[in-house]
């Protein structure tokens, strides 16, 4: 019988690629569940270029109908598949304190939850599928479909970002990639059908500037700066009619004064607070006494909401490690550049973090490689920088799981009341070169890289006005363009899914 692969695809363009030429190359049969708004679904319910068995658009069959949740199907939900549904949706960019137009009441936003579920299980059991083809969840309708689908013991392959730092000249962000079946686990693979093979990396070799303040300008380039084309967006936006209010939850409460309001709100908000950060951040290295180093999360993404859900407040994070310091340690917190994006950390919370005793906050454009090797230890929540530490001999203590694999000088936190001894213990540790060695020759075993960024900045920068506005019409005969132009990425792309759906079909 063919494999049946299930695809959950966005409006990024990237697995719908993916999904064509694994078609091209594969006897199999293939389905979808498609997110996105209004007119891009135009093209994707009458497209042929892959021929899917069958789709569904998630939006349809949310929100249809006013009644009651019914809690007692949620309540089954979570003891059938052991998915806590409130740790989800707590941690959901639209329901929380990121929207800043509709406030979602507690049985909306368990209605949503409810008819998502509803369709996946119906979808699941039409379908019965073999394997799930996505990306990396970022909200909690892809995240509960991808939990379910697991908990169904369906076979799952994850496009999922390599966070760790390879070499200077292969950036963490962007680039390097993994298969597998969970955030942080490796897929085994095979070592006849790596895409990419990277060098072994040996310790002894220097590693400069693995991430810095430029290094996600190099991968993004001048994504979302022109003012050309966010004149035209806006343009667009003003003078076209949006039913996206109506039909999808993520639009609800967006009035177009109340989207401009909110746009010139932002604009003055980020130049407030900038001029706060010229003023008030340090942007040196003080190296008088030791001190501990934690960097700051960006806000609001995916590695806190669903990767850290009971971590996500980080001025809380800050005050406990700041109560657990040893007497004569500093605690150096630094912002992340690209907050930028969202409009910089508000002046109250930035306030907040320097008024703590023992806690400098540094500017953005601090170097972090600096910040790692003049640290006495290293502190975060989840990330990269505990890897970092360990490649430059420092010890480190994570509130998550970083990684595939565990160093013994990086400590998990069981407890926040373990703190203040679990700092003390780690201060003392030495980082073992060879675990570290280890731990780099498996990315290099078993990561590839894919332009991913690239051809996500491609799609948006080709279909969406630069990035700046999601709902325009799609062209068949861009979209074509756009699958010839990465015909050899997205190719090799696929031949790596299909390698690994053959061996674990087996």
């Amino acid at each position: 019988m063919k494999p049946k692969l299930f695809f959950w695809i966005d409006t990024s363009g990237v697995h719908y690629g993916l999904a064509k030429y694994i078609q091209d190359n594969f006897d199999c049969e293939l389905f979808s569940i498609f997110e996105m708004t209004d007119k891009p679904k135009l093209f994707f319910e009458s497209q042929k270029l892959v021929k899917f068995k069958k789709i569904w658009f998630y939006h349809d069959y949310i929100l249809k109908t006013k009644r009651k949740p019914d809690l007692n199907y949620l309540k089954s939900i979570e003891k059938k598949y052991n998915i806590p549904l409130w740790v989800i949706a707590a941690n959901d960019r639209i329901f929380n304190n990121f929207n800043n137009f509709y406030k979602f009441s507690r049985d909306e936003i368990l209605l949503i939850l409810e008819d998502g579920i509803k369709l996946f299980e119906r979808v699941l059991d039409e379908v019965k599928p073999d394997f799930l083809v996505m990306f990396e969840t970022h909200q909690q309708h892809n995240h509960l479909f991808y939990k379910i689908c697991k908990a169904r013991n369906i076979k799952i392959l994850l496009t999922v970002p390599s966070r760790t730092p390879v070499t200077k000249d292969r950036l963490p962000n962007g680039n390097i990639y993994y298969l597998s079946d969970e955030h942080d686990k490796f897929l085994p693979l095979p070592k006849t059908i790596k895409p990419n093979i990277y060098k072994k990396i040996k310790l002894n070799e220097k590693f400069e500037n693995i991430r810095d303040s430029n290094s996600d300008k190099r991968v993004y380039g001048g994504f979302l700066t022109s003012r050309s084309k966010y004149f035209k967006a806006s343009l667009k936006y003003l003078f076209t009619k949006d039913t996206n209010v109506q039909t999808h939850y993520t639009y609800f409460g967006r009035s177009k004064i109340k989207v401009i309001f909110d746009r010139i709100a932002y604009e003055l908000r980020k130049k407030h607070r900038k001029n706060f950060m010229e003023k008030n951040l340090s942007k040196n290295i003080e190296n008088d006494s030791p001190f501990i180093y934690f960097p700051l999360h960006q806000e609001q993404e995916r590695i806190l909401l669903l990767g850290a859900p009971f971590y996500t407040n980080q001025f809380d994070v800050i005050q406990n490690i700041a109560k657990a310091l040893p007497v004569g340690y500093n605690l150096y917190v630094k912002e992340h550049f690209m907050m930028n994006v969202r409009g910089w950390r508000s002046i109250s919370e930035m306030k907040k973090i320097m008024s703590l005793y023992n806690v400098k906050l540094l500017h953005h454009t601090v170097n972090s490689e600096e910040l790692i090797k003049k640290s006495s230890l290293v502190i975060s929540i989840k990330g990269t920088t505990a890897i970092e530490a360990a490649i430059h001999n420092k010890p480190s203590i994570i509130f998550e799981n970083v990684g595939p694999y565990q160093l013994s000088s990086v400590h998990k936190l069981q407890s926040i009341t373990e703190l203040p001894q679990a700092i003390r213990k780690s201060l003392k540790i030495e980082v073992n070169p060879d675990e570290v060695r280890k731990y780099l020759d498996a990315i290099n075993e078993y990561a590839f890289e894919f332009p991913y960024v690239r051809l996500y900045i491609d799609f948006e920068s080709k279909f969406k006005i630069g990035g700046y506005y999601a709902n325009t019409e799609i062209n068949s005969h861009k979209i074509m363009e756009y699958l010839e132009k990465f015909k050899p990425e997205l190719t090799q792309l696929a031949l790596f899914h299909i390698e690994n759906i053959k061996r674990l079909s087996n």
